[in-house]
């Protein structure tokens, strides 16, 4: 078997891929629920494409997104995991992005991860933080679309 030589140094090679570091530990850690893309099939996973700037409308709605147990609990530092945030945020987020978004800082991902959600029922709270971002960003009432499918799946109205 032929081995392919190394990608010239900083070049990218034909025949190897190369992705940045960060969007590697965005596809090992979120790519294989959330799509290499963002997107999912919301029913059954939230998309992020296009959608997960909305949760930035609001500051609970901000920190959800890094309390979520698989984000908190992520095996990286607090900038590395600040830098995955800020990739899935601001390359994902599109025009969902409320003007003058701020970037999450390794500070403000260290203080929420220390207080990871831990409840029983995340998708009620999830319900419950798009609420408050919808009332406050009225475009994202495409948010909702994943709840609903969750609670009919719940009720036995609607199978995956």
């Amino acid at each position: 078997m032929q081995s392919l030589p190394p990608p010239a140094s900083g070049a990218r090679s034909g025949t190897v891929p190369v992705v940045p570091v960060v969007q590697g530990r965005y596809l090992i850690g979120c790519g294989g629920c959330h799509g290499v893309q963002g997107r999912s099939g919301q029913r059954v996973v939230p998309d992020l494409a296009g959608q997960v700037g909305y949760f930035l409308c609001t500051p609970e709605g901000r920190e959800y997104l890094v309390r979520l147990p698989n984000v908190a609990f992520a095996n990286l530092s607090s900038q590395d995991l600040a830098d995955m945030v800020n990739f899935v945020v601001f390359t994902f987020g599109h025009d969902s992005l409320p003007a003058g978004t701020k970037p999450y800082t390794a500070a403000e991902i260290a203080r929420l991860r220390a207080d990871p959600l831990r409840m029983a029922d995340l998708h009620l709270y999830r319900d419950h933080v798009v609420r408050g971002v919808v009332r406050t960003c009225p475009r994202a009432r495409a948010l909702h679309d994943y709840d609903t499918a969750q609670a009919g799946r719940e009720s036995g109205r609607d199978a995956p």
